[in-house]
């Protein structure tokens, strides 16, 4: 029987990672998480977490030795990676450079499971049902970054490496509708749209954990796949927002089928229809 991880790092404590490393404190693990400013970092004392100053492009193996808390955050059993490459300047090569980095330092550091936070953009302009086997075919900067840290991962970690990854993430304040809401002639309205609750992407985290899982290749979505003109319209009406409006072209999106990885983690979905997941409360202005 394998000994049980104890110690959990959470490398990126923001809308995913800092709600993750809470629920990890509440399952008994003693947990490390990082921000990128100091003040943020000394906060997460008060929900348990032991914070830690960290930025990805700050050259990581030399801070290990110079910082025992950047040492604690690449010393637990498990490293929880969570770090997306920002809309701003973005540069594909430093940015991959950088999450190398950050995995050579784990590895040479004694981390024993290694989960990457990945995202279905690495399946590109795909269509139809797309399964964990699907050949992926990145077509942005982004896809193709989280493409060659996902092979860099796995060969790092060929046992005890995950990548998991998610289609369009949704919860709490964050809501696609919102961003929709009042336009107009939007295309590809029939097109399906693959979404994934954050209590569901914690859930598998905390799975592959506890199960210890490793050498995978994971992607989660809601089992339902409404269109988009349907989904949208609905949400926006629901939460008091100017309508959108669809040109029904499209229909020939991908559909992201993640029953292989629900059965991998013996895992059923909080929500299995975008149409169950909790809508954001908005604000009159």
């Amino acid at each position: 029987m394998k000994k049980p991880y104890k110690t959990v790092s959470v490398c990126g404590c923001g809308w995913l990672g800092l709600p993750l490393a809470e629920s990890l404190v509440q399952s008994g693990y003693r947990v490390f998480g990082s921000k990128r400013d100091q003040t943020d970092a000394d906060a997460l004392s008060a929900k348990g977490i032991q914070g830690v100053c960290f930025d990805v492009y700050a050259p990581t193996a030399s801070l290990c030795n110079a910082s025992p808390g950047i040492d604690a955050l690449f010393s637990a059993d498990v490293l929880v990676v969570n770090i997306p490459p920002g809309r701003r300047d973005f540069e594909r090569a430093r940015f991959v450079n950088a999450m190398k980095s950050l995995i050579d330092t784990a590895k040479q550091q004694g981390v024993k499971q290694l989960i990457i936070v990945s995202t279905t953009s690495v399946y590109g302009e795909v269509t139809g049902n797309v399964t964990e086997e699907t050949v992926c075919q990145p077509n942005t900067e982004s896809g193709k970054a989280h493409r060659a840290i996902e092979d860099h991962v796995l060969k790092t970690f060929p046992e005890t490496g995950v990548v998991l990854r998610f289609s369009g993430l949704i919860g709490a304040e964050r809501h696609p509708a919102k961003h929709l809401a009042g336009r107009e002639g939007i295309a590809n309205g029939n097109d399906p749209v693959n979404l994934i609750h954050r209590d569901d992407c914690i859930q598998a985290i905390s799975l592959i954990i506890h199960q210890q899982i490793g050498g995978e290749i994971l992607h989660l979505s809601a089992d339902d796949h409404p269109t988009r003109a349907a989904f949208y319209a609905w949400a926006a009406g629901e939460m008091g927002l100017p309508l959108p409006t669809f040109e029904l072209t499209g229909g020939e999106g991908k559909c992201i089928l993640a029953q292989g990885t629900l059965d991998t983690l013996k895992m059923s979905l909080k929500y299995p229809s975008p149409f169950d997941m909790p809508l954001p409360v908005v604000s009159a202005e």
